[in-house]
């Protein structure tokens, strides 16, 4: 079946849908149905029997936030299963595939991919199934080694850091660790002045040629300096891959001296340029920037939109000032060495201030409780600071509201552009920023931030 007809069959509101489920545990995998299947000869996987025993189609939630969540997995049991309540369940992969009950095995879709959570109930004529979405991997802190005498994790840095701490790791050099990666350049300083130094780039290290008298930090550049290889880097960590990646070149520092999660890299990432990311339903990631729409990816008429399910939840004021933290200090200094105080007061004053800032303001005579916002970012230059502001502050220089409805529509992505033809949204372009669908009911619901 190609794309184009699988895509028409979505499209058809009387088509049966049927979900069939593989639960993977420790000893196999076992297979089920929301309806009796048995896969043809002449399949990949012939002569599979799916027993019918989903109790119904599973709800798979996607949202800005980066959370994609499932609805329970309910299995029929009537005494069958009961020898199932002892297999090792949790961590194992959950597979749902959707298509027709006529169809072969082969033309069905994977429709989601997640993790048994483990069985979460089981009564009479019942058992079931927690399922966490992929990204749960993502917690999990990234291994970077240890610094000698129990010193803790050894520090990640990614593109450029400015000001961050070098830790000893030896007692009979002067040998300092300052890079789980290996580095383009160090520049290590004392009370913030140069100093000389070897540099092994490599190794992630440099030994100083003197002990120092004072506050000992460095500079760091390192090759993964924009989102893009940020988010690359990330998702190889954890074998991940990058279905879409639309954040904006922007020069990026981040550095982490304590362990580190993949979510959070790519939580602070996000946040200071408007981005948001989420694993879609077969395990890929998605990171993009949000932003107004140019065009219109889906337009929803009143047919589309069951009755009174238009509903507003939310409202967003506007701002009246924006202030973008940027150029982050990572090892602020409270005296600076004289020769920066006397010869260079920017420096000093940087040295000694966790954060950069980019203000600015607009006038919203029609909004009298337009309040201030602030961001922190992973930005690191100014250019690319007073760009993101602009563009952060034009984008709420009106009330932001937020929409849910029930669509008839099968298949719609976070993200996508879309204007409803229904007052009062008539006219108003948007983009989804949750989608909860019933894959076998057709029905899928949305918000829209307008």
């Amino acid at each position: 079946m190609t794309d184009a007809a699988f895509q028409a069959w979505l499209d058809d509101h009387a088509a049966t849908r049927i979900v069939l489920a593989e639960l993977d545990h420790a000893a196999g995998t076992e297979y089920v149905a929301t309806h009796p299947y048995i896969s043809r000869p002449g399949d990949s996987d012939p002569n599979r029997i799916h027993d019918d025993l989903l109790a119904e189609a599973i709800d798979i939630e996607t949202r800005i936030d980066a959370r994609l969540t499932f609805g329970q997995v309910r299995l029929i049991n009537d005494g069958e299963l009961d020898d199932w309540l002892g297999y090792a369940w949790a961590g194992h992969e959950i597979r749902l595939y959707l298509g027709g009950p006529d169809w072969s095995r082969d033309d069905f879709r994977l429709h989601a991919r997640g993790i048994n959570q483990g069985i979460t109930g089981a009564r009479r004529g019942e058992l079931a199934f927690g399922m966490l979405d992929q990204s749960a991997p993502l917690d999990e802190p990234i291994d970077t080694g240890s610094l000698p005498l129990d010193g803790g994790p050894v520090p990640l840095a990614l593109g450029s850091v400015y000001n961050a701490p070098a830790f000893r790791v030896s007692t009979s050099a002067l040998r300092y660790r300052a890079s789980y990666l290996a580095a383009a350049t160090f520049t290590p300083k004392e009370l913030g002045n140069g100093v000389p130094h070897t540099d092994d780039l490599v190794g992630g290290e440099f030994t100083l040629d003197n002990a120092p008298g004072g506050a000992l930090t460095v500079d760091i550049d390192e090759a993964h300096n924009t989102p893009a290889q940020v988010v690359s880097w990330v998702a190889a960590q954890y074998g991940i891959t990058v279905a879409e990646s639309g954040l904006p070149a922007y020069a990026v520092g981040l550095y982490y001296a304590d362990a580190v999660s993949g979510r959070q890299i790519l939580d602070d990432l996000c946040v200071g340029m408007g981005g948001y990311w989420y694993l879609n339903a077969l395990g890929e990631l998605v990171i993009k920037q949000h932003i107004e729409p140019s065009g219109v990816d889906l337009t929803l008429y009143a047919d589309d939109i069951i009755a009174s399910t238009l509903e507003l939840i939310e409202t967003q004021a506007p701002w009246s000032a924006l202030t973008l933290r940027w150029g982050r200090n990572f090892s602020p200094l409270s005296t600076v060495a004289g020769t920066i105080e006397d010869n260079d007061a920017t420096e000093a004053e940087r040295l000694k201030r966790q954060w950069r800032e980019s203000t600015a303001a607009q006038s919203l005579p029609g909004y009298p409780q337009a309040e201030g916002a602030s961001r922190e970012s992973a930005l690191t230059t100014s250019a690319d600071a007073d760009t993101e502001r602009d563009r952060l502050l034009a984008m709420r220089a009106v009330r932001r509201d937020v929409w849910r409805m029930d669509a008839f529509l099968p298949e719609s992505s976070v993200g996508q552009a879309v204007t409803v033809d229904v007052a009062p949204l008539a006219g108003r372009a948007g983009r989804i920023i949750s989608v909860n669908r019933a894959p076998t009911r057709g029905i899928t619901t949305l918000e829209i931030w307008l």
